[in-house]
């Protein structure tokens, strides 16, 4: 009894916590709605790490109707993506799930909420992406032709602004679940919460399937840049798990490019990392085949081959 009246005070702490940021975030106009993005998740964070996704269920529900209570029109949609972030975050350290899984499995959640509250918020408030993503292409091109240069056709192109736009929103969100991941790691050791240590990330060995899949859902993503579905749900539904995938591949492509300039290469760790980050920051279609071929092809076994034989 003494047991659940503690889990029921504890739940009762962690909704109070949580609305307490959205008052805050709401009295000032939502001046710290940037930093409150990466705090939003800790809470349940907290509660399903130590009791678990069933009994987070309910805390999560109450975060919601206080997000619909006490929120404002932008944070509702943050606050409740990044409390299940939380909730699911937890509940894979409660249930002793590997680390660099759960880190993934963050990342791509960030993801997609980031993709999802930007497509809601835009069709809420009555504002038309292409709309916006035709100005951008006009104020490029005045650039150009005031800086006396002639605009390239494929750089500024509607299809690849938009992939461009879509890509960068999804990376931030990765980027954003990143933050949170390792913030509320140390938050839970300062509270003496039992954390398993991650294994280094190049010891990680993704399903080969998950590289197939990703792999299918960036040719999704391509193919409603080229042929826009009628349907625009369908369309924000697909485009939104295609660039799931292209994120998944382009983050294993990274560690590809990097363990290609530390192994075969034998560039110095540092130059190895920037000329990695550039290859991922162009958006170029370098990574993405580099992380499949990670993933499915056989290429990080041939990798951690070499490294052992070096040892």
């Amino acid at each position: 009894m003494n047991t659940k009246t503690q889990e029921l005070t504890y739940g009762a702490m962690i909704v109070a916590i949580f609305g307490v940021l959205l008052l805050i975030n709401r009295q000032t106009g939502g001046f710290f709605e940037g930093v409150f993005m990466f705090i939003f998740p800790i809470p349940m964070v907290a509660f399903s790490a130590r009791y678990g996704w069933k009994d987070s269920l309910a805390v999560f529900v109450c975060t919601v109707l206080i997000a619909f209570l006490f929120g404002t029109f932008t944070a509702v949609f943050y606050a409740i993506s990044q409390s299940f972030i939380g909730m699911v975050y937890g509940s894979c350290i409660h249930a002793k799930k590997d680390m660099n899984r759960t880190l993934l499995l963050v990342l791509v959640l960030s993801a997609f909420a980031e993709l999802l509250a930007t497509v809601l918020l835009l069709s809420v408030s009555g504002v038309d992406l292409n709309t916006d993503i035709l100005a951008m292409q006009e104020t490029m091109n005045e650039m150009f032709k005031q800086a006396g240069m002639d605009a390239a056709t494929g750089l500024l192109s509607y299809d690849y602004l938009k992939r461009l736009y879509i890509i960068s929103t999804g990376f931030v969100g990765a980027m954003q679940g990143l933050v949170v991941y390792y913030l509320s790691l140390q938050i839970l050791r300062k509270l003496r919460y039992p954390i398993q240590k991650p294994m280094p990330i190049t010891k990680y060995y993704p399903s080969k399937v998950s590289g197939f899949v990703a792999f299918g859902l960036c040719f999704v993503f391509t193919y409603t840049i080229a042929h826009p579905f009628a349907n625009e749900m369908a369309q924000n539904i697909l485009q939104s798990a295609g660039i799931c995938g292209v994120i998944y591949l382009i983050f294993f492509g990274y560690i590809a490019l990097l363990l290609t300039c530390n192994v075969y290469l034998r560039l110095p760790r540092a130059l190895g990392m920037i000329l990695s980050l550039l290859c991922c920051l162009a958006i170029s279609y370098l990574p993405i085949m580099m992380g499949f071929a990670y993933i499915s092809l056989g290429f990080h076994e041939a990798i951690d081959e070499r490294l052992t034989a070096k040892k």
